[in-house]
């Protein structure tokens, strides 16, 4: 009974940590905030994280493991065509980033060590472009390597824009332009087998 009260009010806290982060970003967790939101006391707050540190951490492991899921159950991209391919992930990304702003910039910061998840993250991408260069799919000169990490910095860059500003009417073209003139850049028009 107690073990289940112990993980019942861990949860609690993660989940009010978690929708605090994601509605007002990650600065706007606080313990007494949290602890407020989940109807806990803060003491059960630092036996559970340790301190405001493991607990953001706990919210941005939880925010990955949501993220990994939605790419895992994403519908495949029926089409072969290795731009769709492309896109589809592009998208999908983006759409992570507007679903939850206050929580993304805390995921792939642009300063200071990254998360563990990021490298799983790009090994992903990676995959994928290595599976494109050995179906010819990529434009002459274009590496998997050099492919992955143009996607990764422009594809960053547009969900950082917008996460920042997630009403912004423009995000979805603003997208669109900088994702098809990267795909255009990276892959050529049919693979070459």
């Amino acid at each position: 009974m107690l073990q289940n009260a112990a993980g019942d009010a861990r949860e609690r806290l993660l989940a009010a940590a978690f929708e605090i982060a994601t509605r007002d970003g990650v600065d706007a967790v606080s313990t007494r905030a949290v602890s407020a939101a989940a109807g806990v006391q803060a003491p059960s707050l630092y036996h559970h994280f340790g301190d405001r540190s493991g607990l953001i951490r706990a919210v941005v492991d939880a925010a990955f493991e949501e993220h990994f899921h939605r790419k895992d159950t994403a519908t495949p991209v029926a089409d072969a065509d290795p731009r769709a391919r492309v896109a589809a992930g592009w998208d999908a990304h983006i759409a992570f980033a507007l679903a939850y702003p206050g929580l993304y910039p805390a995921m792939y910061p642009t300063a200071g060590p990254l998360p563990s998840q990021v490298e799983r993250s790009g090994a992903l991408l990676r995959a994928g472009f290595d599976e494109l260069e050995q179906a010819g799919a990529l434009r002459p000169g274009i590496t998997a390597a050099l492919a992955t990490n143009a996607l990764r910095a422009a594809l960053r860059g547009v969900a950082h824009a917008v996460a920042v500003n997630p009403d912004n009417g423009d995000n979805d073209a603003t997208s669109a332009v900088v994702r098809d003139a990267l795909i255009h850049a990276l892959v050529g028009d049919r693979a070459h087998n």
